[in-house]
């Protein structure tokens, strides 16, 4: 894949109650931005799970490459604190 500005392109493959394989990718500067980027669709889907009245905190999103690598994986219990 090419890369554009030089910038690599990361995959953000969800498992959740369903698995999503993302095959577009987005261009962002560095891995860290790609694990805030991870952090926030955690945190997403944690809200939309809760509204459905479950929660997995094993639920992920693993972050790849363009070469289909795994440099990360995310999963819910990561994404946020629990108090109380």
């Amino acid at each position: 894949m090419a890369h554009y500005s030089g910038m690599p392109r990361y995959y953000f493959h969800v498992f959740n109650d369903e698995v999503s394989i993302d095959e577009e990718g987005s261009v962002l500067p560095d891995l860290d931005s790609a694990r805030e980027t991870a952090m926030d669709g955690c945190r997403d889907l944690v809200c939309e799970s809760v509204q459905k009245g479950h929660l997995n905190l094993d639920h992920r999103i693993d972050v790849a490459n363009d070469k289909g690598e795994v440099l990360m994986r995310v999963t819910f219990r990561d994404a946020f604190t629990i108090q109380g």
